[in-house]
């Protein structure tokens, strides 16, 4: 069971001598950013506080959006970054999320988009080949709740508003979405649920998840 910390934005999942995973809430930031109110609220800055306490220290190994909430893998040890970074640039993390959109679209229907991304700052864009990087999205529609449709997501790659650019290129409305669907329900519907990392990365345990928020009768 994730241990609930109700003054710092992350629950913790997981903890073992070489990684800490824990559940990023929504609406912070993973690293600080050039605002100086970033400085000391971001969840790096939080693990760090708790890291010290112990006498450790932990490293960045990938991030979520502000506005996403998820589960996030930190190292403890140089080596161990390494190892987790190399397995995420091989494409051999599985990265799982779900989504809401407005729309009410069947169920069961699966869409693979493929673009090139441009990242220009905090800017990103649909590009090509040549000035992009490519970003793979698998999306399924899963179920209906009241407000939309859940969409369950795996991501290949590993992109900045990757998820939100593939479903603007469907025509969906991500809800929440202020940035790019320019929508403004209470929260972004995007949440990074589940982790699973291939033997190579070395890890005492290798899956990491939490309750999916709007799928319904996920299996594990």
């Amino acid at each position: 069971m994730p241990q609930k910390n109700n003054k710092a934005p992350y629950d913790l999942l997981y903890e073992d001598d070489d990684i800490i995973v824990v559940y990023k809430k929504r609406d912070v930031f993973s690293v600080s950013t050039t605002d100086p109110a970033t400085f000391t609220h971001n969840l790096f800055q939080y693990l760090q506080w708790y890291a010290n306490r112990k006498g450790q220290k932990v490293l960045v190994v990938h991030r979520l959006d502000y506005e996403t909430s998820g589960v996030m893998i930190f190292a403890k040890k140089p080596e161990v970054k390494e190892r987790l970074q190399k397995a995420f640039e091989a494409r051999n993390v599985g990265r799982f999320y779900e989504a809401v959109i407005a729309e009410k679209i069947p169920l069961n229907e699966a869409h693979h988009v493929e673009q090139y991304l441009l990242e220009e700052g905090p800017r990103v864009s649909v590009s090509d080949a040549e000035h992009g990087k490519l970003a793979i999205t698998e999306i399924v529609s899963h179920n209906y709740i009241q407000i939309g449709t859940a969409l369950a997501i795996e991501i290949k790659t590993g992109r900045h508003n990757q998820i939100r650019l593939a479903l603007d290129s469907l025509h969906f409305t991500l809800l929440g979405d202020k940035r790019i669907a320019h929508n403004e329900a209470k929260r972004m519907y995007l949440n990074a649920y589940k982790l699973t990392f291939p033997p190579e990365a070395g890890l005492k345990k290798s899956e990491f998840e939490v309750a999916p928020l709007w799928l319904a009768d996920v299996q594990s």
